[in-house]
């Protein structure tokens, strides 16, 4: 019925795939910047407050492997679909909520849908060249810059127009109705032809004898380790605690706060074609990029933990921001373009789902350990300043085991 419409330029499959993830981040990031008013309307502190952003990125965790496992056997059209309404529908939910529990249920349930990644992975897969799937991986992972951009000065000032409530309930609708768009438009170019319960069980057959190969394999680990800690450091902020920490510690407005992370989410996308054809061209390698993002990120953390006596001026902050954003945005594509270029394709998309739940895990369980440690530094009398400079330094020993796993990893492209 809708196959005339059907997308079959990788241009615009690609457009419709970076939508759908640039809300998906939208989703995850504004917290973040609401910090402040979702404390109010739920009458909670800091700790919390890391309750309910932890108990997002908790589902988000938890749903990456069935999202792989899913996408494998029935393809990413239908998954996308599905989690894109899923999705909005929780978002609508959520602007209802009145008090701390119904909040932290439908974050976590949120967290479900928002796994639109992994199933995007493989639809490009099928319909990209191997020659550019690094690039239109960097391109569709960078755009959650734009997602992040979305959520700071606009919804600040959309949601200072209506509401947040308000706001966030037309985003809700909107992604309800990409979702359908998503149905209509994609092709199951991922999904094996023929009858389909055939297809399914042949993809069941094939996903395991996949999975098999991959658990086998030590470098797929060591991506792994790698992932966790430089994207679950890049949420921790992110979806939680740069905002605060913008506001909070650094005494900046709402509004310069939303401009800083604006700032912060756009230094990515004049560089997401460069570290990909670096690494294709020039350098013949995808490790030396991994290892530069954690070596960056573990010296910018380290700065923010050891200056703690005077806030930080704006400048500094964006920079800051800055950096943590581009070795995780525009670094983190080429992790997995090094696991398309190492596991099964029948399993691909299962790699990529137990990839990428790692980060939230790591995520939820940080959003949480910061909160916890600052509230509890506060009480003890120290300055906002301090208590958050202390609780970094989680984050800076995650990013310099990141480091470490780049010492023993294989690069997957050979010159």
């Amino acid at each position: 019925m809708f196959a005339r419409l059907k997308l079959v330029n990788p241009v615009w499959v690609l457009a419709l795939l970076c939508t759908a993830y640039s809300l998906s981040f939208f989703q995850r990031v504004y917290p973040s910047v609401l910090s402040l008013d979702l404390m109010e309307a739920f009458s909670v502190d800091a700790a919390g407050f890391g309750v309910i952003s932890s108990a997002t990125m908790l589902g988000y965790a938890v749903t990456q492997i069935p999202s792989g496992l899913l996408t494998d056997i029935l393809g990413g059209r239908r998954a996308l679909a599905l989690y894109q309404v899923l999705a909005g529908l929780c978002c609508i939910v959520f602007t209802f909520c009145e008090s701390l529990m119904p909040a932290v249920v439908c974050r976590f349930l949120l967290g479900l849908t928002l796994a639109c990644n992994v199933p995007a992975y493989k639809l490009l897969a099928s319909c990209v060249p191997a020659e550019r799937y690094a690039q239109y991986c960097s391109i569709l992972t960078g755009c959650a810059a734009l997602g992040t951009l979305l959520a700071s000065s606009p919804l600040v000032l959309f949601a200072g127009l209506v509401g947040w409530r308000a706001a966030l309930f037309i985003v809700g609708l909107f992604t309800v109705f990409l979702g359908g768009m998503m149905y209509v438009l994609l092709s199951d170019g991922d999904v094996a032809p023929g009858d389909s319960a055939l297809s399914v069980r042949e993809n069941v057959r094939s996903l395991r004898n996949g999975i098999a190969v991959i658990v086998r394999m030590k470098n797929f680990w060591f991506i792994v380790l790698w992932f966790m800690f430089i994207i679950g450091n890049l949420f921790t902020l992110l979806t939680a605690w740069w905002g605060s920490y913008l506001m909070q510690a650094n005494g900046l407005s709402k509004d310069m706060a939303g401009l800083s992370m604006s700032i912060m989410s756009l230094a990515p996308l004049a560089l997401l074609m460069v570290f990909p054809w670096l690494s294709d061209r020039v350098f013949h390698s995808r490790r030396i990029f991994l290892m530069l993002a954690a070596v960056l990120e573990t010296l910018v953390l380290a700065y923010l933990c050891l200056h703690t006596d005077e806030p930080l001026s704006f400048t500094e902050l964006t920079i800051a921001g800055i950096l943590i954003s581009v070795v995780s945005n525009c670094m983190g594509p080429l992790s997995f373009t090094m696991v398309k270029e190492s596991v099964p394709a029948s399993a691909l998309a299962s790699a990529c789902g137990f990839l990428n739940s790692t980060g939230p895990v790591v995520s939820a369980i940080m959003q949480l350990l910061l909160g916890v440690l600052v509230s509890w530094r506060l009480a003890e009398g120290a300055t906002a300043m301090q208590a958050y400079g202390n609780a970094f330094w989680l984050l800076c020993a995650g990013s310099f085991i990141s480091f470490i796993a780049t010492l023993f990893m294989e690069d997957t492209l050979k010159s």
